[in-house]
C-alpha cells in the first residue's frame, strides 16, 4: 500500500492511495476524514507489474502536489482500556482484536492512518494499574480522535471506558490525554 497526501489552500487534506487485492490494483482517493472513492483495475494489458503501476501512480499524483508523509509528520494516538490483571481476561483479548480490527478499517477507509500495534500490561502508575493500549498513527489529530470515539461508540466496544492520548511524532514530548470517557484526568502509559 502506498498513500500520498496533499494539503489544499483551505486547509483540507486530501489522500490518494493504492494497494493490490486479488490480482487487481485498488485506488482509493478522497478527503481525509471521509471514505472517498474506490476504483479497481487489472494489471494485464495496462501495466507489466506493480512497479510499473507505482511509477505511474506517483507521477500522476505528485504532478498534482501530492506527497508521501513521513511518519514523523503525524500523530500517535493511544487508545487505552483499563484491565484488572497483567495478562487480561478473555474479554480483554477479544477487545484487543475487535477494536484493532474496526480501527484499522475506519482509519484506513477515511484516509486518516492505521493501527500501529498494541500492548497489554502494567502502566507507569505507582499504584498497580493495568491497561490495553492500541496505538494508531494518524495524519490529523482532531479527526483521528473524533473517528476513534465515533467508531468505538457505534460498534459498542466499551467506548465508555476508554482514554485517548496523543503524541506529536516530530516532537520529543510524551503523550497528552485528549479524551477520558469517565472524566478521569489521571493518565499513565
Amino acid at each position: 500500500m502506498l498513500t500520498l497526501y496533499k494539503k489544499e489552500p483551505d486547509g483540507k487534506l486530501l489522500y490518494a492511495e493504492y494497494w493490490i487485492e486479488e490480482g487487481q490494483v485498488v485506488e482509493h482517493i478522497g478527503t481525509v476524514g471521509h471514505s472517498g472513492t474506490t476504483s479497481k483495475s487489472d494489471f494485464i494489458g495496462v501495466y507489466r507489474d506493480e512497479d510499473e503501476f507505482k511509477i505511474d501512480f506517483l507521477q500522476r499524483f505528485t504532478n498534482q502536489g501530492y506527497e508521501q508523509v513521513s511518519e514523523q509528520e503525524g500523530y500517535m494516538l493511544l487508545v487505552q482500556y483499563p484491565m484488572k490483571s497483567m495478562a487480561g481476561n478473555k474479554r480483554d483479548l477479544w477487545l484487543k482484536d475487535k477494536a484493532s480490527e474496526v480501527l484499522t478499517s475506519e482509519l484506513g477507509w477515511n484516509g486518516l492512518g492505521f493501527v500501529d500495534g498494541h500492548d497489554m500490561g502494567k502502566t507507569a502508575n505507582p499504584v498497580a494499574q493495568y491497561a490495553l493500549n492500541i496505538y494508531c498513527f494518524v495524519v490529523d489529530e482532531k479527526l483521528g480522535i473524533q473517528t476513534i470515539k465515533r467508531v468505538l461508540r457505534e460498534t459498542r466496544l466499551d467506548h465508555t471506558r476508554i482514554k485517548i492520548a496523543s503524541r506529536e511524532l516530530n516532537s520529543d514530548g510524551g503523550y497528552v490525554l485528549r479524551h477520558s470517557a469517565k472524566k478521569d484526568l489521571e493518565f499513565y502509559v
